[in-house]
């Protein structure tokens, strides 16, 4: 079911957060407007972000946290500045739960947020996912360019201009049509 739904997960979970806004021809539709499409999206990232279960019951915390992430991505993969008060909010949140080093007990060495609240590490998380991806000299983030699509993506090469090849068969088609519009349009004046 939380596949269904969120068929385009595996990005980055600052990439993941933000594509829960879709661009469709009538106008922005958010897929995480109640509590159960938030708990969807939490059994959905369970297995990839780090803590996301303590974002449980906290949709208005996440929806802002969202808008500040969208704001400072969207704005990085169109090449602008990023708005100022979303990158104050996302540096601020990975202050408030600066990295520490630990040593699971299988030996392995990780880096994890030091905070005692839970929703303040998933926060870190997504936030320092996003300050990864903003950062100029990683230019991958993009904005997909197919009709009504607008989710961001992380391109595999540097031609890639669609996240995915629905969306490119979308684009072709859609090019396609238009292209037949504009010869009919000649044929019928002559």
């Amino acid at each position: 079911m939380a596949e269904e739904t969120f068929p385009w997960l595996g990005f980055p979970p600052a990439v993941d957060l933000a594509n829960t806004v879709l661009v469709t021809p009538a106008g922005d539709r958010d897929l995480l407007e109640r509590d159960d499409q938030l708990e969807a999206w939490i059994a959905a990232e369970r297995s990839r972000i780090p803590g996301v279960d303590a974002a449980s019951g906290r949709l208005a915390e996440v929806r802002d946290l969202r808008r500040s992430v969208r704001e400072l991505l969207h704005a990085c993969a169109r090449g602008k500045r990023a708005p100022e008060e979303a990158r104050r909010r996302i540096n601020s949140i990975c202050a408030s739960a600066p990295i520490k080093p630990v040593l699971t007990p299988d030996g392995r060495a990780l880096e994890a947020p030091d905070a005692s609240d839970p929703y303040s590490r998933f926060e870190a998380t997504v936030a320092r996912s996003a300050i990864k991806l903003a950062d100029r000299s990683e230019d991958r983030l993009c904005v997909c360019g197919a009709p009504s699509c607008g989710m961001l993506y992380l391109r595999d090469h540097p031609r890639q201009v669609w996240c995915s090849k629905a969306c490119g068969n979308r684009a072709r088609v859609a090019r396609h049509a238009a292209r037949r519009r504009r010869i009919q349009k000649r044929t019928r004046r002559t």
